[in-house]
C-alpha cells in the first residue's frame, strides 16, 4: 500500500519531506523497511514492509518529536563564547566562536555526553549529518579560523540575533508537533491542513529552514523534512576550506545541490547511495555550469568546467541511468544581499540524462 505524499519535484523541501518521514518511520522498528520513490511531478510516494497507514505513521512522528522534546542531546546547553554569558546549544552545528581552549574544551566535553545519550541508528546519523563547530578550519593559533565551516550546507538558520538551529528551530518543532494530537500530525503529514505555531503562521515563516523560501509550512512535516538531512553526511576536511556536504558542490561563487529522481522503489540506503556519489556531483555540476551566463562561465566557470571531461560526465550519466535515476534536480542556494545573509534553495531545473527527463517513454 502507497501513502502518497503531496509536493512539487522541483521543490527540495518535497525531497526531504519523503526522505525524513521514510527514515522515522523505518527507525522505528529494526525489521520495517521504507521504500520510496516519484510518482509524477507533483506527488512522492513511501510503502513499508508492514503496510503502515497514515496514522500509523503519524504515531511514530508524533513519538519521534515526543521523545526528542524530552531528550538530554536536544536540551544540553552550555556558555561556550568568549564572554561565558551566552548560552547555546550543544549539539548546534553553528554557535558562534566558542572560547579559545575552556570553550572548545568545555563543547567537546558536552557534545560528547550529548552523544553517547542518543539512543537509535537515525539519531546518530541525524547529528553526524548535522556537521558539528569547526576547531581544524583556520589558523588556531592567531585565533583566524571559522567554526561555521564544519557544519552541513543544508543547516541554513540565518544567525542574527543570537540564533541556532538546534534551540531557535528543531526544539520549537518538536515541541509543537509533540503536543498536536495523532489525528493533526496525520492531517498536516497528508497535506490536508497547514499549522505552522513554530512560525506562529506568519505569512514569511522561517519554518521552511532553507528548503525553500519562507512561507507557513506544517510543522508535521517540517520535522520529518529536516530529518531528511540524515541522507548527507559532512566530511570534514583538513584543510581550511569547508567540509564538503553531500550532494552540494559550488560553481562561479555559487552554491548548488543536486537531487535524484526516480521512479521505481527505492530503500532509504540506496537512496542515500546515489546522493552520496560522485556521479550525481559530477551530473549536477555539469548542469550548473550550463545554467551560468556565458561571460561569467568563461571568467569563473572555466576552472570548473575543466575538471569535467566528457568523458567522466557520460560515465556519471550512466552511473545513475543505471539505478533507476530519471533525471536529476539542480537547486540554486540563494542569498539575499544583506550582512548576515538569510539563505534558501530556490525552485530545481531539470537536468536531462541522455536527452529523456521525468516521465518521458
Amino acid at each position: 500500500m502507497e501513502l502518497v505524499i503531496k509536493g512539487r519535484y522541483d521543490d527540495a523541501f518535497a525531497h526531504m519531506l519523503l526522505v525524513g518521514l521514510a527514515s522515522i518511520v523505518e527507525d522505528a522498528d529494526p525489521q520495517r523497511i521504507c521504500e520510496l520513490r516519484w510518482r509524477d511531478r507533483d506527488h512522492a510516494a513511501l510503502c513499508t514492509s508492514d503496510d503502515l497507514t497514515w496514522g500509523d505513521c503519524a504515531a511514530i512522528v508524533h513519538d519521534h518529536a515526543a521523545r526528542w522534546l524530552t531528550s538530554k542531546w536536544l536540551n544540553a546547553k552550555g556558555a561556550y563564547d568568549r564572554s561565558g554569558s551566552s548560552v547555546r546549544a550543544t549539539l548546534s552545528p553553528r554557535l558562534g566562536m566558542p572560547k579559545p581552549r575552556e570553550g572548545w574544551t568545555l563543547l567537546h566535553h558536552d557534545r560528547e555526553q550529548a552523544i553517547d545519550a542518543l539512543l537509535t541508528p537515525l539519531d546518530h546519523r541525524y547529528i553526524g549529518s548535522l556537521g558539528e563547530p569547526s576547531y581544524w578550519s583556520g589558523d588556531v593559533a592567531s585565533n583566524q579560523y571559522d567554526p561555521d565551516r564544519g557544519a552541513s550546507l543544508w543547516e541554513m538558520v540565518t544567525r542574527n540575533k543570537g540564533q541556532e538551529f538546534i534551540s531557535g528551530r528543531l526544539l520549537p518543532l518538536a515541541k509543537a508537533v509533540a503536543e498536536r494530537s495523532v489525528e493533526a500530525v496525520e492531517s498536516g503529514l497528508r497535506g490536508e491542513t497547514v499549522n505552522d505555531e513554530a512560525g506562529k503562521n506568519e505569512p514569511d515563516s522561517r519554518t521552511p529552514t532553507g528548503l525553500h523560501r519562507p512561507f507557513p509550512t506544517d510543522n508535521a512535516q517540517a520535522w520529518c523534512a529536516l530529518f531528511g538531512v540524515s541522507a548527507f553526511p559532512v566530511m570534514r576536511s583538513v584543510s581550511t576550506a569547508r567540509g564538503n556536504t553531500a550532494s552540494f558542490f559550488t560553481v562561479a561563487r555559487a552554491v548548488y545541490t543536486a537531487l535524484p529522481i526516480w521512479d521505481e522503489p527505492w530503500t532509504v540506503r540506496r537512496y542515500a547511495s546515489v546522493v552520496r556519489s560522485r556521479a550525481l556531483t559530477v551530473v549536477g555540476c555539469h548542469g550548473a555550469i550550463a545554467s551560468v551566463p556565458g561571460k561569467l562561465r568563461s571568467d569563473t566557470g572555466r576552472k570548473s568546467e575543466e575538471m569535467l571531461t566528457s568523458i567522466e560526465i557520460r560515465r556519471g550519466e550512466r552511473w545513475l541511468h543505471e539505478r533507476g535515476v530519471r533525471c536529476c534536480m539542480l537547486f540554486a542556494r540563494h542569498a539575499t544581499a544583506v550582512k548576515v545573509p538569510e539563505l534558501w534553495l530556490q525552485r530545481g531545473e531539470p537536468i536531462l540524462l541522455g536527452g529523456k527527463g521525468f516521465g518521458d517513454a
